[in-house]
């Protein structure tokens, strides 16, 4: 008979078990973040694997990899394992051990997994390929979390084995991955365009299609992994050495399948929008993703087609959307979530639902056949993990399946990562192209090779501190202005070189200035045209930066308006409807036409400020 032995954990050895996942066999999902009530805080880490269960199209291979592991297989416990194909072998087995939310397999499946579908149809009869679809573990050590963030480990054993201690053996790693990305910019824009061609020809509602980019990388993957998940905490967190040299890890926004008491939902998300700085910024994000009837459309396609998946499992009339596009914010990126929840019939369990499920409709399209067929012909590179699922399954029928997004594939120092986005017929290209790359950011962040706006803030506050010479007396917010000075390390002084205005005072003579709000737009009527308006205060302007095109948020306090601006004057941003500068520059004078002290304004408002006294106190 099985024993189970449970003990106290903390947090810091559950931190090393998890960096040692470099070295061998072993797989971490963790519902690290996510929407209260819907997404269940916590999470397994399989730290010593007793056997290795490799998913095939047709069959199970399943090996041991520990003295305990092959007691398991030699024992009685086991002589009732059944099952012709790969699907029915998982589920036989876990039936083999008394219900228990402890006793469980963790595994992922590659996106091709969908064929175990067909797989289970037609059973033996099937004549699959050699590749591995997936793997899954069951646990000699594994550690958990529960939803309070409490560590346990957790041991099984037989009587009479001793407990290993011996290193777990790994097969030999594969080649690296190439270099190089799928397409060059602007390549996917035009792949996502002949898409839109296929959408109009073909029965299609949908579709959605990826790409891959691959970067070579020195960071070992569970630092990676570390630092992502404290950067970006997640729906569906994992990391999985499956023993030929890959190191799969990611922060997924979509916990696919929950399934707990009978009752089996799912959890589609669709529409990503850059989550902006801020309280002002993340509310700015949010409004912006709900106000996009693309997405919202997209997302409910997405549940229509799951509920097409689900209904022949569960009880009839039980399935119905509870929730429809929840805000979900995650570190990065806002998404919309909506929820589908029904009971299983009594002869259906959690193994028909991954099933049913694996290649979701978020990542292919509706129906799936005629999308993975126009997948096969557009794309220019094989999915393989992107789009699959991270599964836990226990003997007492709960299970937890998250999809395989946002993920990075490591073998031999190469990274991949494969993004994507679901196309209807109105989508835009250049709109898709900028998501697909918006979604890597997290993962080469990660790596250590692309810095976030607060590195970059940071790096520009390492230099020696600027001197202003600050004149607001009269300004409502003159308090508001100098903290904001000092908190990027500008020093105000009276002999300083450049000066700062707001308020009705007038510009000194000899100078260079950096004029904000009202004072600004005095400055600019001296060779530009400028109206008086109705006070605006505390509007919400959305900005973009001239040349890059960086996106910010910044609030007006005015009561003029440009109409023209003075000649030769470089305009530095705009407001993203009207088009209307909000910063201009001339040789020994900037004007901010908003308030960078505001609240409501993000870094990069703030740091146009900064630049501007540095590029004057150069000249």
């Amino acid at each position: 008979m099985m024993r189970i032995e449970r003990g106290a954990c903390s947090p810091d050895q559950a931190e090393q078990a998890l960096a040692a996942l470099d070295g061998g066999e072993g797989l971490y999902f963790g519902v690290d973040a996510g929407i209260a009530g819907l997404h269940p805080l916590q999470a397994t880490l399989v730290t010593r694997p007793a056997l290795r269960l490799g998913v095939h199209e047709d069959r199970l291979e399943v090996r041991a990899l520990t003295a305990f592991g092959q007691a398991l297989l030699d024992s009685s416990s086991l002589r009732a394992w059944r099952g012709s194909g790969p699907v029915e072998r998982l589920r036989g087995f876990l039936r083999c051990f008394e219900p228990s939310p402890d006793i469980l397999l963790l595994g992922a499946l590659r996106f091709e997994a969908h064929r175990l579908a067909k797989a289970e149809a037609l059973g033996s009869r099937l004549r699959g390929n050699d590749g591995e679809l997936g793997v899954f573990y069951f646990p000699e050590r594994m550690l958990r979390r529960d939803a309070h963030g409490r560590w346990s480990w957790v041991r099984f054993s037989l009587p009479g084995i001793e407990i290993g201690t011996e290193p777990l053996a790994t097969a030999a790693s594969r080649s690296p991955s190439p270099i190089g990305d799928d397409y060059a910019p602007g390549g996917y824009a035009e792949m996502v365009g002949r898409a839109l061609t296929v959408l109009r020809e073909r029965p299609l509602v949908s579709l959605t299609l990826s790409q891959s980019y691959r970067r070579r990388v020195e960071m070992p993957p569970s630092q990676a992994f570390a630092r992502l998940r404290a950067a970006n905490p997640a729906p569906a967190s994992f990391f999985l050495n499956d023993g030929s040299g890959l190191r799969l890890f990611g922060a997924s926004p979509d916990l696919q399948l929950v399934v707990a008491n009978g009752e089996v939902q799912a959890l589609p998300v669709c529409g990503t929008v850059a989550r902006r700085p801020g309280a002002q910024g993340e509310a700015d994000s949010l409004r912006e993703l709900f106000n996009e009837d693309v997405d919202a459309a997209a997302l409910a396609v997405c549940s229509d087609a799951l509920r097409e998946d689900l209904a022949p499992l569960c009880e009839p009339g039980s399935l119905r959307l509870r929730d429809r596009r929840r805000p979900m914010s995650l570190a990065t990126v806002v998404h919309a979530v909506d929820r589908l929840a029904g009971r299983l019939r009594p002869d259906r369990d959690a193994w028909d639902a991954i099933v049913a499920t694996a290649a979701p409709v978020m990542l292919t399209g509706a129906p799936r056949a005629e999308a993975l067929r126009a997948i096969s012909e557009l794309e220019a590179s094989p999915r393989g993990w992107y789009g699959g699922m991270v599964a836990q399954v226990a003997s007492n029928g709960d299970a937890l399946v998250g999809t395989l997004l946002r993920a990075a594939a490591g073998r031999g120092g190469v990274a991949e990562v494969r993004t994507g986005g679901d196309l209807l017929a109105d989508s835009s290209p250049e709109r898709e192209e900028a998501e697909s790359r918006l979604k890597t950011r997290s993962l080469w962040r990660a790596f250590g090779l692309e810095a976030g706006p607060s590195t970059e803030g940071a790096a520009s506050r390492d230099a020696a501190p600027l001197r202003v010479r600050l004149l607001a007396d009269d300004d409502p917010f003159k308090a508001a202005l100098a903290d904001t000075l000092a908190a990027l390390d500008i020093d105000c002084a009276d002999d300083a070189p450049v000066c700062v205005i707001a308020g009705s005072i007038a510009a000194p003579a000899g100078l260079p200035v950096v004029a904000i709000g009202d004072a600004a737009y005095r400055l600019l009527a001296r060779d530009g045209d400028v109206e008086a308006v109705s006070a605006e205060h505390g509007r919400v302007l959305h900005c973009t930066r001239a040349g890059s095109g960086d996106r910010f948020t910044a609030a007006r306090y005015a009561t003029h308006r440009l109409v023209r601006a003075p000649a030769d004057w470089q305009v530095l941003a705009s407001e993203e409807h009207s088009g209307d500068p909000v910063t201009l520059s001339s040789a020994r004078t900037t004007c901010l036409l908003y308030r960078p002290d505001s609240l409501l304004c993000d870094d990069t408002a703030r740091q146009l400020l900064r630049e501007a006294v540095a590029r004057l106190s150069a000249n």
